[in-house]
């Protein structure tokens, strides 16, 4: 598991914006993010829509683990 797949883990099943996961990882561009968050959000675990970010509250693009109960 790479460190931006670990921040959503983590964050589950909050939803996190590109941005905040550049910020809260002190990654060097925004691509770094987005790259993998669009890769993570073709897989069955997460998914991507539009809303409010859990951390900034913008909305926008964000990506969650869904959590299965």
């Amino acid at each position: 598991m790479d460190r931006v797949e670990a921040l959503i883990h983590r964050l589950a099943p909050a939803a996190i914006c590109d941005d905040c996961i550049v910020e809260r990882l002190g990654l060097a561009a925004l691509h770094q993010a987005s790259l993998r968050t669009r890769e993570l959000a073709g897989t069955r675990a997460y998914e991507r829509s539009e809303e409010p970010c859990s951390l900034c509250g913008e909305p926008k693009s964000v990506i969650r683990r869904q959590v299965h109960r």
